[in-house]
């Protein structure tokens, strides 16, 4: 059994107290979030409700078991670096005892040039199994071990100084994903 999940509750990126992110504490359902999900095995889930957290309110849900991915994103202009990340979220990944496979739940930064390319990206991630992303030039490992809720949060021009690999100039826009990942069983 491979399943892996993410609940989250707030989401937020603020340039001068002024919110960027429509939405992000999902009051209105999944209005200004794309879903997407690849369903080749076992089943996906992507709702919200305001029973799923400890605060009051409305949370989302990401949940996929078995093969393939379900997410849900949204593209963010930002006017610069200097604005704060902030999320509280609560990761849970799970599975079986196969070697070779892997699940993880997500919350990824993907920063994006000018033309919408992706330059690099952050990656919050709770995960089990064979998977196991390294830290480079373009990529940031955040691993989460906790099963509760947790706060993340951080000045994307300090998180940058993570990725050499990425000019800040360059950064026009962010790709904010909450993603549920896995290997099925035939991997």
């Amino acid at each position: 059994m491979r399943k892996c999940f993410l609940i989250l509750s707030v989401l937020t990126v603020l340039a001068s107290g002024q919110e960027l992110v429509l939405n992000g504490d999902f009051e209105d359902g999944l209005d200004f979030w794309a879903t997407e999900a690849n369903n080749n095995q076992g089943n996906y889930v992507i709702d919200y409700s305001p029973d799923y957290g400890p605060e009051p309110g409305n949370e989302v849900r990401v949940y996929k078991y078995m093969r393939y991915y379900a997410q849900i994103n949204q593209v963010t202009l930002v006017p610069g670096v200097d604005v704060r990340f902030s999320a509280s979220a609560k990761l849970l990944a799970s599975k079986g005892s196969t070697s070779g496979y892997y699940s993880y739940a997500a919350l990824i930064l993907e920063y994006l040039d000018a033309q919408g390319s992706s330059l690099g990206r952050t990656l919050i991630i709770k995960k089990l199994g064979s998977y196991d992303p390294q830290n480079g030039p373009y990529l940031h490992v955040i691993p989460v071990t906790s099963n509760d809720w947790e706060n993340y949060e951080f000045v994307l021009a300090e998180e940058l100084e993570n990725l050499s690999g990425i000019s800040p100039t360059q950064v026009v826009g962010v790709k904010l994903i909450i993603e549920s990942r896995g290997t099925g069983v035939s991997g």
